[in-house]
């Protein structure tokens, strides 16, 4: 385990519309206001589908799975960091019959809106560095 102190620069508020894809979106709006790294602390709208990735196994390197899941979907909230200008993002959604919620990719195509708040980190820089043990990329100061 490691963790760092840092502070809390510019919030960005961004609304992503019909048709555009989420995580494109959100990479694109952190990419124009030069936040490096960041953290995404809130998000709200719909998706007409979705597309995540999660693991599927506990052993190393993890086993992955792809789901592709038709909407209408309400987005009840994602979460990530901007590590080096690169955003690792999970998301929750739901319809009438579940929730579903994993690593959000690239695909997922807003219905109404989507409205995204990011927090840009100061006093510290962050990458992922390849971890040899596990051959897992993790988030480290550097």
């Amino acid at each position: 385990m490691d963790s760092w102190m840092a502070g809390l620069g510019r919030i960005i508020v961004l609304r992503g519309d019909r048709g555009e894809d989420l995580l494109e979106t959100i990479e694109t709006t952190a990419r124009a206001n030069r936040v490096a790294n960041g953290v995404i602390i809130s998000a709200i709208g719909t998706l007409e589908n979705c597309r995540i990735h999660r693991v599927t196994s506990q052993k190393l390197p993890p086993e992955e799975e792809y789901v592709d899941i038709d909407g209408p979907l309400e987005i009840n909230s994602a979460s990530g960091v901007i590590a080096n200008g690169r955003l690792h993002a999970h998301i929750s959604v739901s319809d009438a019959k579940g929730t579903y919620g994993g690593h959000l990719e690239p695909g997922s195509r807003i219905l109404y809106l989507a409205e995204v708040v990011i927090a840009e980190i100061t006093g510290v820089s962050f990458d992922r560095v390849r971890n040899m043990a596990t051959g897992l990329s993790l988030l480290m100061a550097v």
